[in-house]
C-alpha cells in the first residue's frame, strides 16, 4: 500500500481503470446467459407439459365439436321428407254402395265388353279398348291380392285374343261378371272358378277403372 501510494498518478489511474473494466466483464457475464436461451427451452418443452396438454386439449374439442355438427347434418340429411300422396284421380259418379247395386241389379251385358259393363256400374266414361290395357294403367293397384274388397275392380290377362278380363267384386271371394252365366248374360261367381276354368292369369284389384277412382273401396 506504501509503494502504491508513493507510485506515479498515471500508474494509479491505469489500476483503477483495469479494476473497472474487469468488474464491468465479471458482471456482464454473470447476467447475459447463453444466447436464444428462451428459444430452446421453448424448442425442448416436454410433449406432456401443462402448456402443451392445453393447447391439445383446445384442438380436440374443437375438432370434436366440428364432427358433431357433420354427423347432425348428415343425420338430418339422411330423414326422408315424408309427406302425404295428394289424390288427384277424378272420383267415379257411384261410389261402392252404387257400383255393387249396380252390379247385382245388372243381368244382360254384351258379349265380350267386361269393361264396358264393368266401367257402366260405377258411371266411368270409356277410355282404354281392354281390360289388359285398363290394368296397366290402374292406380291404387294390388297386386297378387287374391282378396278384394266389395267395389273393387278385378283384373285378370290373357283370355281370346290377350284382352284380359275385368269384374267387380262383391267381397268374401265373390265377383259379379259379365258373361259368367254364358254369353252376354251376368252372374255371380268365385274369383277361383273363373280363373280356373276360363283359363285365366288373375294379377289384383284395384280401386280404380279408367282412371276414375270408385269411392268407398277399401285401400288394404
Amino acid at each position: 500500500m506504501h509503494r502504491a501510494a508513493g507510485a506515479p498518478i498515471w500508474v494509479l489511474m491505469t489500476l483503477a481503470l483495469v479494476i473497472v473494466v474487469s468488474t464491468a466483464l465479471v458482471a456482464t457475464y454473470r447476467h447475459a446467459g447463453p444466447p436464444y436461451a428462451p428459444r430452446a427451452v421453448a424448442a425442448e418443452l416436454p410433449a406432456t407439459s401443462p402448456a402443451a396438454a392445453v393447447r391439445r386439449e383446445s384442438v380436440s374439442r374443437s375438432a370434436d365439436r366440428s364432427r358433431g355438427r357433420d354427423a347432425r347434418q348428415r343425420v338430418r340429411r339422411a330423414i326422408p321428407i315424408v309427406r302425404k300422396p295428394i289424390d288427384t284421380l277424378p272420383v267415379a259418379k257411384s261410389d261402392v254402395a252404387e257400383t255393387l247395386a249396380a252390379a247385382r241389379a245388372s243381368t244382360y251385358n254384351v258379349p265380350g265388353q267386361c269393361l264396358g259393363w264393368s266401367r257402366e256400374q260405377a258411371d266411368i266414361p270409356s277410355r282404354y279398348t281392354d281390360a289388359a290395357t285398363a290394368w296397366e294403367h290402374a292406380h291404387g293397384r294390388h297386386a297378387g291380392d287374391a282378396n278384394p274388397p266389395k267395389g273393387a275392380a278385378v283384373y285378370w290377362l290373357g283370355g281370346s285374343g290377350g284382352h284380359g278380363h275385368i269384374a267387380i267384386s262383391l267381397g268374401r271371394g265373390l265377383v259379379r261378371s259379365s258373361d259368367a252365366g254364358g254369353a252376354g248374360v251376368v252372374a255371380t261367381v268365385s274369383l277361383r272358378k273363373l280363373t280356373r276354368e276360363w283359363h285365366l292369369t288373375y294379377v289384383g284389384w284395384a280401386d280404380s277403372i279408367n282412371g276414375y277412382r270408385i269411392r268407398g273401396v277399401a285401400r288394404t
